[in-house]
């Protein structure tokens, strides 16, 4: 090995550093001096990799190469909620970036049963303390932040902790670093990517970067899967980076022309499914859906009608389903409708019911595939689905306010038993929602020659960092390739 200091610089840092590589946005990200820096990508982009697990952690050990950390650094990492700072920020991004022997105290946990650490206390003085936004805004308060870095979009009182993070950012030098999937509704966060105030940059982090052919980490087969899978309406998002169009219908690519056609018999070989969605002021719905060989979706009878007994609904639900046997029928969660149903003869199954999950799955099924045509059909006597699915949208929001996450309660009582179907009984289709990671580089702990190597003075460490992570990447490659021969 030519180089003794990269030796030491792997044995101090670990190798994740090290060898890390960026891709194209986040190579930027990290070059960019803005006092609030986004890197806003797509699924397994690598923007949680680059911003949480490089970018902060090279911050905290003092070797980031475009950042200065100044002494006793109180940086925070924040995700939306406690399970995900535990697995997201702490199991799969930092932990694999930080080394041990920079641990200077026994973690602080959260809950250490799941390994959610609350506080970590560097060798070098600085420390890292997790935050989940569903603390709500008072968790934000207090004093000065050297550096907050949050990863995917709050959801708990948006603006208002925005509002505090930015308060927190008083000293001259302090920043903010975010990295995220824009798939909520937030009005004042998109402006402020479309229209970057001074002191603000955005950078994209498409998921094509990240493709093996184009020096990423992930096979072209496995995104070419991926997006195969995602409908056009969540594209831009998870593929880009870009934010969603929340502001229009919910289901863009449903067509009347492709979607509705015209009855027949079902073959009695399929599957059949009932969705129910209770009301009694609102509409009382439930659909009928038979699913074929291919994993087509047809829609073929419906029952809509406010204002009316359970045990009349019953009546008319047997009475259209005459003899014909149903995997499931899954309906609302309200227990005692279902108890009540139950009792007049029409057995039901609690729905899965997460919307944005539900609302993907019937895009999924809407969405013309290879072969030219759609997995969901509606037939033309199921007219107030096909009123709906048309008339199905998001709300609007404020500069101050968001909108909410879901679609606006309006005239929502088919589409939503027609979710309840397609989202329970596909529940394991193929779909990613938060994960971005990057495939490491597999190095053999023993191949690093030599034993531990301690470096009792802290800035020499730093400044051997500092210099390691200078090194361009041609050079540093070919370095690190002599240590594996």
């Amino acid at each position: 090995m030519s180089n003794p200091r990269l030796i030491q610089a792997i044995r101090q840092l670990g190798k994740a550093i090290v060898v890390y590589k960026p891709l194209p946005a986040p190579s930027l990200f990290h070059q960019s001096v803005a006092k609030y820096r986004f890197i806003s990508g797509g699924n397994r982009s690598g923007k949680s990799e680059s911003n949480i697990g490089y970018d902060l952690v090279t911050y905290a050990l003092g070797i980031h190469k475009h950042r200065t950390t100044p002494p006793n650094a109180t940086i925070w990492a924040c995700a939306d909620t406690w399970p995900l700072v535990g697995e997201l920020l702490w199991q799969e991004k930092i932990k694999g970036y930080l080394p041990p022997n920079q641990i200077a105290h026994p973690i602080i946990w959260h809950n250490k049963q799941d390994s959610t650490p609350k506080k970590i206390s560097l060798t070098n003085g600085n420390v890292i303390e997790f935050k989940s936004f569903d603390q709500g805004r008072k968790a934000f308060e207090g004093r000065a932040i050297d550096a907050i870095y949050p990863d995917e979009q709050c959801g708990h009182d948006a603006h208002a902790i925005w509002t505090e993070m930015q308060a927190r950012l008083e000293k001259p030098d302090s920043f903010l670093a975010w990295s995220m999937t824009p798939i909520r509704p937030q009005a004042w966060l998109e402006e402020k990517f479309n229209n970057p105030p001074d002191n603000y940059e955005v950078f994209y982090a498409n998921l094509n970067d990240n493709r093996i052919s184009r020096g990423g980490y992930v096979a072209d087969s496995v995104i070419d899967a991926l997006i195969a899978e995602w409908p056009e309406e969540v594209q831009e998002t998870r593929i880009k980076g870009r934010f969603a169009s929340f502001m229009g219908a919910v289901y863009k690519t449903f067509s009347k022309q492709t979607h509705v056609i015209p009855r027949f018999n079902i073959p009695t070989s399929w599957e059949r499914y009932r969705g129910i969605d209770f009301g009694f002021n609102n509409p009382f719905v439930c659909l009928w859906m038979a699913r074929d060989g291919d994993n087509r979706w047809y829609v073929y009878d419906e029952h809509y009608r406010a204002q009316t007994t359970l045990a009349i609904h019953a009546s008319r639900i047997k009475a259209i389903s005459a003899a014909s046997s149903y995997i499931a029928t899954h309906a609302d969660h309200d227990a005692q409708d279902r108890a009540e149903l139950w009792e007049y003869g029409v057995q039901t199954t609690p729905a899965k019911k997460a919307v944005r999950n539900g609302i993907e799955a019937v895009q999924r099924a809407l969405k013309i595939q290879a072969n030219g045509k759609p997995r969901l059909y509606i037939f033309d006597n199921c007219v107030n689905l096909i009123r709906e699915l048309a008339a199905y949208h998001y709300p609007e929001g404020t500069d101050l306010r968001d909108p909410n996450d879901d679609p606006a309660k309006k005239d929502d009582h088919t589409v939503d038993a027609l979710r309840y179907i397609i989202y329970s009984t596909e529940l394991d289709a193929p779909m990613i929602l938060f994960s971005d990671k990057q495939e490491p580089l597999k190095i053999s702990e023993d191949a690093i020659p030599g034993g531990a190597l301690a470096v009792s003075d802290m800035e020499s460490m730093q400044e051997v960092g500092k210099e390691i992570l200078s090194i361009e990447d041609m050079e540093r490659d070919t370095e690190i390739k002599g240590l594996w021969e």
